[in-house]
């Protein structure tokens, strides 16, 4: 064999080394193997990319880790390392290759593939070329880099105090009437299964559903997730909730109602198919129930909440500038950033009185919306804002006027208490035509023109001069008063003694004639029973008299009792010294007393 035919053997030997070495693949665990056939083959058809049945070009099956021979000049294999989703990641998958999307579809619909691990399951089972509905969730996967591109997102977190508000990107069109999308009649499982959403006739648009804090696997390119503050309803306020939710309310075909001659905010609303407030969620309109303090995961796109203050609201007629402040509660001041109460304070009042002085009115007006009338507050105004605006501001402002060109400046002034009282009625009769209570009306303050008030202040000063001197005088009176109550003081003592002894003498004096009184009283009474013991004896005496007048005579009878008048002693017949003289004189006398007792005694 000569130099040639070696060398010739030599190259031979090299090539089928080259040959079997360059056809050897090994794929290690970590890796897949995306094979390509060059040659020898058929070729694929019109709008194919990815070959299925062995065509020419790249092969959708793929190599696991293993050692492999492929032909060098038939085949190429690529390594490729496998795809990792991370933790907290998704992946968005994209294809190269399959059928067409359908008309006004957005992403390909699932089907099964291994999750994309099986590229031939995938084009066999009608997958769509494009961005697909199906992601992946973190771990590892070989999938065929050729056909399926795969890009890492983060998930959908939504933080605490926060809620997520979801718009869907594909799906049924959003009819016209609608502003918030009908809820899908399947479970999605809060938007995670994005294939179920579409299958459950899912529309595109803002989702009434909403995301309360979490972490979700939801593909971006079929729903944006925004998040929100959570509705914090602060103490003291209702919220009424105006609902976007449901179709267009009916708008009557017939014609507005006629305007009325003396139109006013406490007309009833005209009648039409539109009903403000409700009772169903679902509908548009105004709910009927307000709700109450406190926090809401209020999905703000279907739902507006107006804030109604339930406590004593503070409307201020007094800086010099009239200026509406609005207190914009945010989450750092515990509250939220959806369109709250609103409070104002206003210019002074400026009025003119009847005789045209200028005066400046500082007024304070305390209005209260009970809670189940906001509604009706929000349905008629739209806001406390032009609540205020439209009624407080011009009845408050015109009731003053009106009083202060009926009165002098002086008597506006004097007349402040019949005034504020006058207008707080009047508040109060307005305001309760729109479900508002009226708790209190004051005026702080009335600015009087400086010429007015330098004149009355001269005049009050007179006035109190003349006050003055009047109590001076009225002083001096009283010391005088006093003087004399001190020296009256002084002989009280005396004149309490005398007061005492008159008393006493007129005590005696009535004891004196009380005793006078009981000895008349019993002397009458004595008296009265001699005199009638007396006349029992006398009646007696006559009786026994008459009786011995008839048995011994009158003559007889005399004698007997003048014998006994003598024997007791009662009548003397001889004197205690007896004069007598000569002769019978003595015996004379005797008998002639004699005669004189006997004829007295005929004469009883």
């Amino acid at each position: 064999m000569d130099f040639i035919t070696q060398l010739l053997l030599a190259i031979i030997v090299i090539i089928i080394i080259w040959f079997l070495l360059t056809g050897l693949i090994l794929i290690h665990a970590s890796e897949v193997g995306i094979v390509t056939r060059k040659m020898f083959g058929k070729k694929l058809p019109q709008g194919k990319i990815i070959a299925t049945k062995g065509e020419i070009g790249v092969q959708a099956d793929i190599l696991m880790p293993g050692l492999y021979y492929f032909i060098p000049i038939i085949w190429k294999v690529d390594r490729e390392s496998v795809k990792t989703i991370p933790p907290e990641h998704i992946g968005i998958v994209s294809s190269i290759d399959g059928v067409a999307i359908p008309s006004g579809r957005l992403l390909g619909d699932e089907v099964e593939s291994n999750s994309f691990q099986d590229a031939r399951m995938f084009l066999e089972n009608g997958g769509c070329k494009g961005p697909q509905i199906t992601l992946l969730k973190p771990g590892t996967y070989r999938i065929n880099t050729r056909i399926f591109t795969v890009t890492d997102k983060p998930i959908v977190a939504v933080p605490q105090g926060k809620v997520g508000i979801v718009t869907a990107l594909d799906g049924i069109p959003l009819p016209s009437r609608f502003a918030i999308a009908p809820a899908p009649h399947g479970d999605h499982s809060h938007f995670q299964n994005g294939q179920v959403f579409i299958k459950s006739d899912g529309y595109r648009g803002t989702q009434l559903e909403t995301l309360q804090p979490g972490d979700y696997y939801i593909n971006p390119l079929l729903f944006d997730v925004v998040p929100v503050d959570m509705a914090i309803i602060p103490p003291g306020n209702v919220a009424v909730i105006i609902s976007s939710v449901g179709e267009e309310l009916e708008k009557s075909k017939d014609t507005a109602p006629p305007i009325v001659a003396s139109p006013t905010l406490d007309q009833p609303i005209h009648e039409d198919a539109e009903q403000l407030l409700i009772t169903d969620k679902t509908k548009r309109g105004i709910l009927r129930d307000p709700i109450a303090p406190g926090k809401y995961n209020l999905n703000t796109a279907a739902y507006r909440a107006e804030i109604v203050p339930t406590s004593a609201v503070t409307i201020d007629w007094a800086s010099p500038e009239g200026t509406k402040e609005t207190l914009q509660f945010t989450q750092e001041n515990k509250g939220t950033n959806i369109n709250v109460a609103e409070f104002f304070k206003f210019g002074q009042l400026r009025v003119t009185s009847q005789d045209g002085f200028q005066l400046e009115v500082d007024v304070r007006l305390i209005v209260r919306i009970p809670a189940n009338d906001a509604p009706f507050v929000i349905a008629r105004f739209g806001s406390v804002y032009n609540l205020i605006e439209q009624v407080a501001h011009p009845l408050i402002d015109a009731s003053f006027r009106n009083e202060a060109g009926n009165q002098q400046a002086l008597q506006f002034v004097h007349d402040r208490t019949k005034l504020q009282q006058t207008a707080f009625e009047r508040a109060q009769e307005e305001f309760k035509k729109y479900h508002v209570e009226v708790q209190g009306l004051l005026i702080a303050y009335i600015k009087v023109d400086e010429a007015l008030l330098k004149t009355q202040t001269l005049k009050q000063i007179a006035v109190q001069q003349q006050q003055q001197y009047q109590q001076e005088a009225k002083a001096q009176e009283e010391r005088i008063a006093v003087a004399e109550k001190t020296a009256r003081a002084d002989m009280q003592g005396q004149v309490i003694a005398a007061k005492l002894s008159i008393d006493i003498n007129k005590d005696n004096a009535q004891a004196a004639r009380e005793s006078a009184y009981g000895t008349r009283d019993a002397t009458k009474a004595n008296a009265d029973g001699s005199a009638y013991a007396n006349e029992q004896v006398g009646i007696g005496t006559a009786k026994a008299y008459i009786a011995q007048k008839d048995a011994l005579g009158a003559e007889n009878v005399a004698m007997l009792q003048a014998i006994q008048k003598i024997a007791d002693g009662k009548i003397v017949i001889t004197p205690n010294v007896l004069v007598t003289g000569e002769g019978s004189q003595g015996s004379n006398l005797l008998t002639a007393y004699f005669a004189r007792l006997l004829g007295q005694q005929k004469q009883t």
